[in-house]
């Protein structure tokens, strides 16, 4: 079935959300890469696998000045629209998936709206520089003067959602910042990609497992996960 064509609902200087429409009440909220994509596919490419061949309702969010939705207001208009949307189309469950950067709003998400599942390739956990220095990324607390979170660890354990947060192996930046979340922290589940790098979703997409792996997070089955990100592990061996 031919996926919907992606329709822009809401733009300024900082801010794109685009819309998916599907046939739940199910709402995955895509928080874009650097590139305006996501693991390096532009979203055309990619809404298949966050709608679930049009299952799911799918809401992308870019930040256009990849400011870690630091930039004035932004967040506070990202959270209002989603609301909306939670409203206006009878939504009763929220997903949020990100990679990278994207990864740090699914994971901020929760903090502000009840979220079921956040699913995070290779995020960052915090971009305050005092937590953890990362020199790949601009400083974004210098450049805005405030950030929407210090550490989001500190606001994951509070939350009743379930987070599914992959790394890679060979990204050591990566791991850092995987390891800011306590490994007894509830409802978390890690994996670590063998001879993964940064962009985990592109790797998966090659290897012709990132549709599935989406979708098994989404529908909350870790079992499916762990099998299928095994089989990964059991070709790159």
């Amino acid at each position: 079935m031919a996926v919907q064509p992606i329709d822009t609902v809401f733009q300024d200087e900082d801010l794109i959300l685009r819309w998916l429409p599907g046939r739940t009440r199910r709402l995955v909220v895509v928080f874009t890469g650097m590139k305006a994509g996501f693991g390096g596919a532009p979203l055309d490419e990619f809404a298949g696998s966050a709608s679930g061949r049009g299952d799911n309702n799918v809401l992308f969010v870019t930040d256009k000045r990849a400011s870690w939705y630091a930039a004035p207001g932004l967040w506070r208009r990202v959270v209002k629209f989603i609301r909306y949307l939670r409203r206006a189309e009878g939504i009763e469950e929220v997903i949020t998936l990100g990679t990278s950067m994207g990864g740090f709003g699914a994971l901020l998400l929760p903090r502000d709206l009840r979220v079921r599942r956040a699913i995070a390739f290779a995020p960052q956990v915090s971009m305050d520089r005092s937590v953890i220095e990362d020199d790949r990324w601009p400083d974004v607390h210098k450049r805005y003067g405030s950030l929407p979170v210090r550490n989001l660890a500190d606001e994951m354990g509070e939350t009743r959602t379930h987070y599914f947060v992959l790394a890679g192996s060979d990204c050591p930046d990566d791991l850092r910042h995987l390891a800011l979340i306590p490994d007894d922290m509830p409802r978390v589940q890690r994996w670590i990609l063998p001879q993964g790098r940064h962009n985990l979703a592109r790797t998966l997409k090659d290897a012709g497992l990132l549709e599935a792996v989406i979708g098994a997070i989404v529908r909350g089955r870790a079992s499916r996960v762990d099998g299928l990100l095994g089989r990964y592990a059991a070709r790159v061996a």
